[in-house]
């Protein structure tokens, strides 16, 4: 009984780290931004046309850091092969697709942006649609690789995917605007991408906000009045260990100051908007902070 014990009280350590809340980051980011880009290409938008390239390059460079903390995080890098392995690739393992739905999107994403450099309307608009239903099939697959883990309470909620898909369409758009503001800075007047554009782009991003805080009232509910565990993990670790990325950086600065900016007479100031778009930024990367070490915290240490 005592060798028990001492086998049951064994330290586990955070199998997920901060390499993979930042992964969680820039795939959502990455995802965001590409769909801005097809605005124009895709769904005739043609205002949106001259954000399509801008945005299209972010989304790539997003995207191509992902493999890179991916293999990091293996601890033993290389392995990384075996999901490229046709014998040891397994189609019901989520973390199999995984790894198909980024080469794929990369690729397909490249070859779009190659697309619209070119002008050729046609292939950009077939491969904007590809790239479009494989990011959403990312998107999905990520908040479904965090939900089925029963053990961990927080993650375990059917709400994950539409979680990670809000968060990637409003951090998107943040770090677009971002880029944009810096862009503009160094270009002529001439080149310039036009402020309404970006006037324009932070109410669909105030949208996002506005769905996202929905989001997670339905989680609070469910915090509030469900299971002893899941009561457990929103006092003891959303309020507790991880209340500031939880409540100071996704609630306050991420979602309700951006919110009263975006609604308020300042939504049509560039600069308190891209105040807005850096918070929400932060704010969702706040999200994927207790999301990811927040979501093992019950499972590792009690």
């Amino acid at each position: 009984m005592e060798d028990s014990v001492i086998t049951f009280n064994v330290f586990h350590h955070v199998a997920w780290g901060t390499t993979v809340s930042v992964y969680f980051w820039l795939v959502g980011a990455s995802a965001g931004a590409f769909v801005i880009s097809t605005f124009g290409w895709v769904f005739g938008l043609e205002r949106f046309k001259p954000l399509a390239l801008t945005a299209a390059i972010t989304a790539i460079l997003m995207l191509v850091i992902v493999p890179v903390l991916l293999t990091w995080d293996l601890g033993k890098p290389v392995r990384f092969i075996y999901l490229l392995i046709p014998g040891y690739w397994h189609a019901t393992g989520p973390m199999a697709w995984g790894t198909v739905l980024i080469c794929s999107y990369l690729t397909t994403m490249i070859a779009y942006t190659y697309f619209i450099i070119k002008n050729n309307a046609i292939w950009a608009k077939s491969l904007g649609i590809l790239a479009i239903m494989l990011l959403y099939a990312l998107e999905w697959y990520t908040g479904v690789v965090m939900e089925f883990n029963p053990g961990r309470f927080l993650n375990n909620t059917a709400l994950a995917p539409l979680l990670f898909l809000t968060g990637a369409f409003i951090s998107g758009i943040g770090l677009l605007i971002l880029i944009v503001f810096v862009q503009n800075l160094f270009l002529s007047a001439a080149k310039r991408i036009d402020s309404e554009l970006l006037v324009e782009l932070s109410q669909y991003m105030m949208y996002g906000v506005v769905f996202d805080v929905f989001l997670l009232f339905l989680e609070f509910m469910q915090s509030t009045y469900g299971s002893m565990n899941v009561v457990l993990a929103h006092e003891e670790v959303l309020m507790g260990v991880f209340k500031f990325p939880y409540f100071w950086l996704e609630i306050v600065i991420g979602l309700a100051i951006p919110f009263f900016i975006l609604v308020s007479p300042l939504s049509r100031n560039i600069y308190a908007i891209v105040a807005a778009s850096l918070m929400v930024c932060v704010g969702v990367y706040g999200m994927r902070v207790w999301w990811v070490l927040g979501g093992q915290y019950l499972q590792s240490f009690y």
